[in-house]
């Protein structure tokens, strides 16, 4: 290693959307760099969607970790702080992703009846989620961290001791992407500015301008733009930064900037739209290394493509995802080949190494594993962290990263390694594992695929009293007045689950009159609020039975495995 890449070296730190998937594969990637010492080396990470998560996570600790050694603790974090670290991350940040945020999100009746309107997102219930279970108990011992329970984002700078040295250890720059739906730009939130970032270089002229970035402690700023800045939070950032458009609504930030004079509203969604990697970021800080982890979804061919217009829909955004994702990475692959290393889920050249039997299964149902932010059980989990692990170490081992002090660092005994021991090298379990691995690709209903029949015998008695209800009133009642109810019923559900697709149909007098009195009808019963019930009691069955089931049946750690693990560490 030159003096150069020694003192005069930028290094960034990409984290890739995909989910929960990905920010699990990111934990195993993450491992791997605090034994190669590389942790402590990164000056800027970069992060999107279900990266931004772990992103956030991992900030937070450092910035703990940094911030409250005892005065009296002189010596400066190690290599071996870094790893003892991230050994905590692996169990507490897998424990949280465990209590289904997903689910949560519907669990308030009253939070629910709020979203009903136009003033309270799913996505800003989101980010109030993420404070509560992710970030808030990071940040815990520091008070002064919270305000009216949030963590706000201006105030999460890292900002060391004077009196310790930390001339080894670099003070990472986090920041999380988002894209604007005004102009489908990259936006930028950081703990000093936010706003929209350049990408590319263009010529000629753009056809749309740009929301220019602000910094926060810019003293042009009018009142009503520091108290928006001011309040803006961590969770709001990776909220946005996740938010899957169809799925989440928009995050909106509203007269931040004037347009012809009159107030803007930014609408931000996934920054996956316009960078899945992270890695324009990275380009625009000037790194002159980069370490890119991509737990993406990866374009698989297919056979027989689907005619049907919404599978086609489907079809060509992945298409467009995978040309935004090339593009990128072709970037990337400017830099000198001992400046950056890339760590990709699909990667073919060391899926035998890393998985000897059975690897093209194992790879291939990893990475069709569902992107969402559902629970993921220990086997799925452990399965991601540990090929984000291998894949890290096997990668660097080739690739003659010149960053690195130590090429072959010892490999601590991480909990995901059970993975190996336990399913791996046994032919029936290591089945059992490419089972739960393919039913993991399911966004519902996975508990009823994995071949149990306790979930039927639990969900039986639901099916017969519908039944026997719907017998109950054909014959009480006509037929006339049985239907009319159905309809009542299927209407309320369409307005309240739907209320996005009748938006759209504003523009169309019928529907909209349609759409008005039914709105009268349901405040005049105050059906919102008892609909809100119904929503929260369905997540709480399926948090507290169906979800604790699905967990149970891929546990890795059950009495069992944890016996057999033990004999086989003896």
């Amino acid at each position: 290693m030159t003096m150069e890449t020694q003192n005069n070296f930028k290094l960034g730190l990409a984290l890739s959307g995909g989910g929960f998937r990905s920010a699990l594969f990111h934990v195993g990637v993450l491992s791997r760099l605090a034994e190669l010492d590389l942790l402590r080396k990164i000056d800027v990470i970069s992060s999107v969607s279900g990266g931004s998560i772990i992103a956030a996570y991992y900030y937070l600790k450092v910035k703990s970790l940094l911030e409250k050694r005892s005065a009296a603790d002189q010596t400066a974090p190690t290599r071996e702080t870094y790893i003892r670290m991230m050994k905590e991350i692996e169990t507490d940040f897998l424990s949280v992703v465990q209590k289904n945020m997903l689910m949560r999100i519907f669990l308030d009746p009253g939070k629910n009846a709020r979203m009903m309107g136009p003033d309270y997102s799913n996505t800003e219930r989101f980010a109030e989620l993420l404070t509560t279970y992710f970030f808030r108990p990071v940040l815990q011992q520091q008070g002064e961290m919270l305000k009216k329970d949030q963590i706000v984002l201006k105030d999460i700078s890292i900002k060391p001791g004077v009196d310790h040295d930390y001339s080894e250890t670099k003070i990472p720059f986090l920041i999380i992407n988002a894209t604007s739906l005004n102009t489908g730009h990259l936006w930028q939130f950081t703990s000093t500015s936010m706003g929209e970032q350049r990408t590319e270089i263009k010529t000629g002229q753009d056809s749309t301008s740009f929301l220019k970035k602000i910094q926060i402690n810019d003293e042009r700023l009018t009142i009503e733009q520091r108290k928006i800045l001011y309040n803006i939070t961590l969770g709001q950032a990776v909220a946005a930064s996740s938010c899957v458009p169809g799925i989440f609504e928009p995050l909106e930030i509203r007269n931040l900037y004037k347009s012809a004079r009159n107030p803007l509203t930014v609408r931000l969604v996934d920054g996956g739209l316009v960078d899945n990697q992270g890695l324009a970021s990275l380009f625009a800080e000037g790194c002159t290394h980069i370490i890119c982890s991509d737990a993406s979804d990866i374009l698989k061919q297919e056979h027989h493509p689907s005619t049907q217009f919404l599978n086609v829909a489907l079809r060509a955004n992945d298409i467009l995802m995978a040309r935004v994702r090339s593009k990128s990475l072709n970037e990337l692959f400017q830099f000198e080949p001992t400046r950056y290393a890339l760590f990709d889920m699909g990667d073919h050249e060391t899926r035998n190494l890393i998985f000897p039997d059975d690897s093209e299964k194992i790879v291939s149902s990893l990475t069709r594993i569902r992107t969402n932010l559902d629970s993921f059980s220990d086997i799925e989990a452990d399965t991601l962290m540990y090929y984000g692990y291998q894949l890290c170490r096997n990668v660097l081992q080739d690739k003659g990263f010149e960053l690195i002090s130590d090429p072959i660092p010892s490999t601590r005994n991480w909990r995901f390694f059970e993975i190996r021991d336990l399913f791996l090298t046994n032919e029936a379990r290591r089945k059992d594992l490419i089972f739960h691995l393919e039913v993991g690709s399911r966004q519902m209903f996975k508990v009823f695929l994995l071949k149990k029949a306790k979930p039927y015998l639990i969900l039986l008695p639901f099916p017969v009293l519908m039944i026997l209800l719907t017998l109950y009133l054909v014959i009480r009642l006509s037929p006339m007045v049985f239907w009319i109810l159905v309809i009542c019923c299927v209407l309320v559900l369409i307005y309240t689950q739907n209320i996005r697709i009748l938006e759209l149909m504003d523009n169309i007098e019928v529907f909209k009159k349609i759409k008005q009195r039914i709105l009268k009808i349901l405040i005049s019963l105050k059906l919102p609020e008892p609909f809100s019930y119904i929503i929260a009691l369905l997540s709480w069955i399926q948090l507290k039975v169906f979800d604790r089931l699905f967990l149970r049946y891929g546990r890795v750690r059950d009495n069992e495995t944890k016996s057999a693990f033990r004999l086989g560490r003896k």
